[in-house]
């Protein structure tokens, strides 16, 4: 107990000294040591402002890349996505004459949904949806128009195999007509008559055939006409369909895509060129339904 007022009155001593000893520093150099402290202080903070700026530049040239990469892969997909949609509209309106049997004839669409799937991957929730809807019509049409193109097939076939018996007819009869040309008697008048009867036979035979197969040939090309009228009215009103909802989609590309700014100059331009279509399509099925003159 004794000690501690011993030391504290070291430590009083002590700090009197020190005290002392900073008295007699003289003025100037308290101004050079605050200014020193000041300068310090002034280029701490500036280097801490710098490091602010740098760090928030780099993060945002990083966004930037990272938006500009987005970007030139959307360009890619987009456009593609868009190549492949015509395609496959194409491929919609040759099913009639389409072989569907071959695996390969589905390629148009297999690759229109592959660029369709790859489009939703990259897009925006709202054309993601877009997209999706877009799938699924072409989906459902699909199968839609196979079931409608399945008889003009099987009329095809028939076509074909008629075809094939008129040539075969018509071979004959031009056989029968090149051997009644070159007939030269042998003198047995029995023989001759036998021969002559023969060959008039095979011709009258073989243009009956001829005439009956070409008959029913032109009746299954009648038929097929008449659904393939229907085929390209109910293709027209379903192709339209999806015209439609492929508009909002074009707008939404562009919008993701920054290619202009005048999207909603676009879409005016956009439904403008549909209500064309429209009025278009309406004037096919007019011509489609109007009865031929003869």
């Amino acid at each position: 107990m004794d000690s501690l007022p011993a030391l504290w009155g070291d430590f009083l001593v002590f700090t009197g000294v020190i005290f002392g000893i900073l008295r007699k520093v003289p003025d100037v150099v308290w101004a050079g040591v605050f200014a020193s402290f000041l300068t310090l202080s002034g280029v701490k903070l500036s280097n801490r402002h710098h490091s602010r700026n740098l760090m928030l530049q780099l993060r945002h040239e990083k966004d930037e890349k990272a938006a500009q990469r987005l970007s030139d892969l959307r360009r890619d997909i987009y456009l593609h996505a868009i190549e492949q949609f015509v395609h496959a509209s194409s491929y919609l309106s040759s099913l009639p004459a389409t072989d569907l049997n071959k695996a390969e004839s589905a390629q148009p669409l297999q690759s229109f949904f592959a660029a369709a799937a790859k489009l939703q991957m990259v897009s925006e929730n709202k054309t993601s949806a877009l997209v999706s809807d877009l799938i699924g019509t072409f989906s459902v049409l699909h199968l839609r128009l196979i079931g409608a193109a399945q008889p003009m097939q099987q009329l095809l076939s028939e076509i074909d195999f008629y075809t094939t018996l008129c040539e075969g007819a018509l071979a004959e009869q031009q056989r029968a007509l090149a051997a009644s040309a070159q007939f030269v008697e042998s003198g047995d008048r029995e023989l001759d008559d036998t021969r002559r009867k023969a060959l008039e036979h095979t011709l009258d035979t073989q243009t009956k055939l001829l005439r009956d197969h070409t008959e029913t040939r032109q009746a299954l090309h009648v038929e097929r006409n008449a659904l393939h009228g229907e085929f390209i009215k109910n293709l027209m009103v379903e192709l339209q369909a999806i015209n439609t909802k492929l508009q909002p989609i074009m707008v939404a590309i562009r919008r993701e895509l920054r290619v202009d700014n005048q999207i909603d100059a676009y879409a005016s331009a956009v439904s403008e060129q549909q209500d064309r279509v429209t009025h278009a399509v309406a004037e096919l099925m007019a011509q489609l339904d109007a009865p031929r003159s003869r």
